[in-house]
């Protein structure tokens, strides 16, 4: 078999496996209608966003201003609220499939297995974060950048950094002028992505100048 021959198996068999999963996931889909019904899957999956971004994002947001001093702490008890919207529309889906007349056993469980893998262990995790991280904090402060996360503190002088970076995923990057790099983990300290945001557009504005020109 030439290598050009083998190419094009793996290529086949790759594009099978995908056109497999696809149909197998058109599938899975296609059975929590179903199940739970389009219309209240559409209704509970709209108050679970409000709930994110009312409590998450907008009544989560721990950014104080006192005498010069910026601390982005991240407030626990509306996302806390959010948890519990969470955690409370997933039982009222778990109750309605166990009220339910004429589910199949394997359909019973399949939505028990969505409810748990989608919702509720999902919702157990964030608290179990949310107690864990509660209490972190990164703070500006008369030229130093300095953050608790859970048990490591560390802080840094402003002068010393180049430029700074933001990734939803990982964090906050620190470029130093040695080339050095510092990642901070804020979505390890239950910072939201409103917060990462503007605490990464707070610590640009103490850069250089043309630093921050430089990036742009």
């Amino acid at each position: 078999m030439t290598q050009e021959k083998a190419s094009n198996k793996i290529v086949l068999i790759i594009g099978i496996l995908a056109l497999l999963s696809a149909i197998g996931l058109l599938y899975l889909v296609y059975e929590t209608w179903v199940i739970f019904g389009f219309w209240r899957l559409a209704i509970t999956g709209l108050i679970n966003i409000l709930a994110s971004v009312i409590f998450i994002q907008l009544m989560g947001s721990g950014k104080t201003e006192k005498e010069a001093v910026i601390t982005y702490n991240p407030k626990e008890w509306p996302k806390f609220l959010g948890i519990l919207v969470f955690l409370g529309v997933a039982y009222y889906l778990f109750d309605f499939i166990n009220k339910k007349e004429g589910l199949t056993s394997i359909e019973y469980y399949y939505g028990v297995g969505y409810l748990s893998l989608l919702s509720i262990l999902p919702s157990l995790y964030n608290l179990f974060k949310l107690t864990r991280d509660r209490n972190d904090y990164v703070k500006i402060n008369n030229g130093i950048l300095s953050y608790k996360d859970n048990r490591t503190q560390e802080e840094f002088k402003i002068s010393d950094i180049q430029s700074c970076s933001n990734s939803i995923k990982t964090g906050l990057t620190l470029t130093f002028k040695n080339k050095k790099t510092h990642l901070i983990p804020l979505p390890n300290m239950n910072f939201n992505s409103r917060d990462s945001i503007n605490l990464n557009n707070d610590l640009k504005a103490f850069l250089p100048k043309e630093k921050i020109e430089e990036e742009k």
